[in-house]
């Protein structure tokens, strides 16, 4: 709004580039621009305020479908001035001397007014469309049909007025049938939902398996490996006692052979004893019996006298290791007498 300083009977005016200042004096218009910056007498000065920049306004209309299904259609109309002396004329733009504020609402008006020219091309579109139609396609289709009967309404130019852009907000239905068309929907992508959580725990269940797959042939795989292992080891085992029992027997044989080499040998040394021996013990036997007879030949040659002499000197040799010895008097009295060289009584 325009600012408006007081200096005691003078006021002055200064407006902003955006803001078209009509000043009346008599009923005529005295000065006018924008963006304006004067003084002036209140008590004879008439001030009219007109925006020029682009004004923006929302407003909503409540219509039906042709199928009667309630419906809200938000709007929001871009217009500015474009004759603010034609605009000041038909609208109350007029702003108090004192504190540069308009005296009413000249924008609600406005605001009521597009509405109004709003309301007769919505609702001819609304009347012939369905539901189904009307949220399908009737935001764009509102809009056309705004856009012309605005462009084609011979009153908005009367009024110094230029209409810039028309934008649908909003087209929607009543809470309940809104919920009621949005439950397909919810429903589907519920089922959706659903479905990618059962794909998720089909793939889970199948990666799940496919390890399980995978661990068991693993394990088959070892207990095969494990089996092949168990048989060399076996065979290996087997291969080793073979050739163990081929070196023990082997060995065996060659034992056995040397000790039959070694018994032939002890044989063969022991009859060669045995014959040495029973040579030697012939020998000996017909030595002894030699020298037996030797001996024989010599006691039977020797007087009995000195026979006995070399006996008694035998025995005196010998009598330390004598236990025990009977000689009887007869005896020794014969042995005596041979000794002396007397013969024995005869009886």
């Amino acid at each position: 709004m325009a600012t408006i300083s007081k200096y005691g009977m003078v006021r002055h005016l200064r407006a902003e580039p955006n803001q078209f200042v009509l000043h009346f004096q008599n009923g005529r218009v005295k000065r006018s621009g924008a963006g304006l910056a004067y003084w002036f007498l209140p008590l004879s000065a008439a001030l009219a305020e007109v925006p020029v920049e682009d004004i923006a306004t929302t407003f909503v209309l409540n219509e039906r479908s042709r199928d009667f299904q309630a419906l809200k259609v938000q709007c929001t109309v871009v217009y500015r001035v474009a004759d603010p002396a034609v605009a000041c004329s038909r609208v109350n733009f007029s702003i108090g001397a004192d504190t540069g504020t308009w005296v009413q609402r000249p924008l609600d008006a406005l605001a009521t007014l597009w509405s109004q020219r709003a309301l007769p091309p919505t609702r001819s579109y609304l009347a012939a469309a369905t539901l189904e139609e009307a949220l399908n396609r009737g935001s764009d289709a509102i809009r056309e049909a705004l856009m012309k009967a605005f462009r084609a309404d011979s009153e908005i130019a009367a009024m110094g007025l230029a209409l810039v852009n028309v934008v649908i907000d909003q087209l929607a239905p009543m809470a309940d049938v809104e919920k009621a068309l949005q439950t397909p929907a919810r429903e589907s992508i519920q089922a959706k939902a659903d479905e990618a959580i059962f794909q998720r725990r089909a793939q889970a269940v199948e990666k799940e398996r496919a390890i399980k797959e995978n661990e068991l042939a693993t394990e088959l795989e070892l207990e095969r490996k494990q089996e092949l292992l168990i048989k060399q080891r076996g065979d290996n085992a087997l291969n080793q006692v073979r050739q163990s029992a081929a070196a023990d027997a082997e060995k065996t044989r060659s034992e056995i052979s040397r000790l039959h080499a070694i018994a032939e040998a002890e044989a063969k040394r022991q009859a060669v004893t045995a014959q040495a021996a029973a040579e030697s013990q012939r020998v000996m036997a017909a030595a002894r019996m030699e020298e037996t007879a030797t001996y024989h030949e010599i006691w039977r040659n020797t007087p009995s006298q000195t026979a006995s002499g070399i006996v008694m000197a035998r025995f005196a040799e010998h009598i330390t290791s004598i236990g025990h010895l009977n000689i009887t008097p007869d005896l020794l009295a014969q042995h005596f007498r041979e000794w002396l060289g007397n013969p024995p009584e005869s009886k």
